[in-house]
């Protein structure tokens, strides 16, 4: 039996006996609050939630989904009437004022509002990797938004208006290998030409997590911002390989990458040609000497990692999107919870003029 703990909230799993065995121990001791059971079995819940969000039992697997009020808040709060778009990136170039002309501060009130929704929708981010890239960009922009940011975040919300479900497929599987996608954008910031990284981590065909993020520094070549990416993602699988040994599961990581520059430089031994780049970013090399983490080359077009480096148009979002193993749904989780506050929709008034 496993056991996750958030808080006062514990999440079992395991075989019913032990299951039981447990649940009687505790309420012995405590006074608790049963969810009941998801299963297939006599009396257990084909849905239910867990810390909002939405899991679903099928015969062939699980499935899970975000808590569908953060983007209904957004939809609400930004979009307001507007027609939805296909896809939620704004290039970096839209973001900055023409030539010549300094863009001004958004007002305070306004820029509050921002801050509000922009949050909101980097906290959905965790559950949907469509976004993620999009609403990294706008937080990076939360300190002193523009009429720019403002529409980029109108953008978000308006993609999140046509596409309000997304739903991970988590289909039964045994003896699934731990797989590490990564990918970068060479000075995709046009401001600051810092580069992008973004990478998933798979167990067998389960999505397990995502991230997108700035480099800190600014690299010379794409293959050293790859090699940035790379890094990342040797440090997310080793992270990953360790909670699954608490959970008693032993997992051979893979890592994989479409740079074969940066996939050349940590299968060799030393800095050779690279001196400048930081002696710290070359422990990989370690990694694969030892086969204690394996290092792939995939194709560009097929590196679902590429979703959370760049804006990328509505085809290529689903594509990467069913790698990652994640499908589009329409209507609503019967156990969704709804959103019943009050919106404040002055940043969709504003939008829409």
């Amino acid at each position: 039996m496993r056991c996750i703990v958030h808080g006062d909230d514990f999440v079992l799993t395991g075989r019913a006996g032990a299951l039981d065995e447990v649940k009687v121990g505790m309420h012995e001791r405590f006074l608790l609050k049963e969810l009941r059971r998801l299963g297939g079995g006599q009396g257990e819940l084909r849905e239910m939630r867990v810390l909002n969000r939405v899991i679903q039992w099928t015969p062939a697997g699980l499935r899970y989904e975000a808590d569908p009020r953060h983007a209904e808040i957004v939809i609400r709060g930004v979009a307001g009437a507007e027609r939805s778009l296909s896809a939620p990136g704004t290039s970096s170039k839209e973001f900055e004022a023409t030539p010549g002309e300094e863009e001004e501060n958004l007002p305070e009130r306004t820029a509050s509002l921002f801050r509000s929704f922009a949050a909101r929708a980097n906290y959905l981010a965790l559950d949907r990797p469509d976004i993620s890239q999009a609403t990294k960009e706008l937080c990076r922009r939360m300190s002193a938004p523009k009429e720019a940011d403002l529409r980029a975040l109108g953008r978000v919300a308006r993609y999140l208006a046509g596409a309000g479900r997304v739903v991970y497929e988590y289909p039964w599987q045994s003896r699934p290998g731990l797989r590490v996608y990564t990918d970068s954008d060479f000075a995709g910031c046009v401001a600051t030409c810092l580069s992008m990284s973004g990478g998933a981590v798979l167990l067998g065909t389960h999505l397990l997590k995502h991230w997108a993020s700035t480099q800190k520094r600014i690299t010379l070549s794409s293959g050293e911002a790859e090699l940035g990416a790379v890094v990342r993602g040797f440090s997310e699988a080793l992270g990953i390989q360790s909670v699954a040994r608490d959970l008693g599961v032993e997992l051979r990581p893979e890592v994989h990458a479409d740079s074969s520059a940066a996939i050349g430089i940590c299968r060799r031994s030393g800095i050779g040609k690279v001196r400048h780049l930081a002696v710290a970013q070359l422990w990989v090399q370690d990694l694969v000497r030892s086969k204690e983490c394996s290092l792939h080359k995939v194709l560009g077009t097929e590196n679902p990692a590429d979703l959370m480096t760049k804006p990328l148009p509505r085809a290529e979002i689903d594509g990467h999107l069913g790698r990652l193993g994640l499908s589009r749904a329409e209507g609503r989780a019967e156990s969704a919870p709804r959103a019943d506050a009050e919106v404040d929709s002055t940043l969709a008034r504003r939008l829409g003029k």
